[in-house]
């Protein structure tokens, strides 16, 4: 579970993020990177009405946390990420949400 410390919670963060961040697009999500002064990572799920309904959001969101929960000490310290679900991470499993991660994750240079 990602404690509160480690959550990006106000929309004026996520604003500054989706402005002032690079960036990075997956399969079955997007990342948005911002260098941070804090000293550790904080992450952000975002899931839209595209993806489907309520349900399906909650699954997608419940599978990102647990992405991020088990790949966040590989990556380095002191960045913002906010993660948006795309479309067609509703037909995939755990697994290849988290290669898809990972990837994205290499793209960057931070893991």
């Amino acid at each position: 579970m990602i404690g509160k410390e480690f959550r990006i919670r106000e929309s004026k963060h996520y604003n500054n993020i989706y402005q002032n961040g690079k960036k990075y697009l997956g399969r079955y999500l997007v990342v948005f990177i911002l260098k941070n002064d804090l000293g550790i990572n904080r992450f952000g799920i975002v899931t839209s009405k595209k993806i489907g309904n309520a349900i399906v959001r909650n699954k997608a969101k419940r599978r990102l946390r647990a992405v991020v929960d088990n790949n966040r000490f590989n990556l380095e310290q002191g960045y913002d990420f906010v993660l948006v679900s795309r479309p067609l991470i509703s037909k995939v499993n755990y697994i290849q949400i988290e290669k898809d991660f990972i990837s994205v994750m290499r793209k960057t240079g931070i893991c």
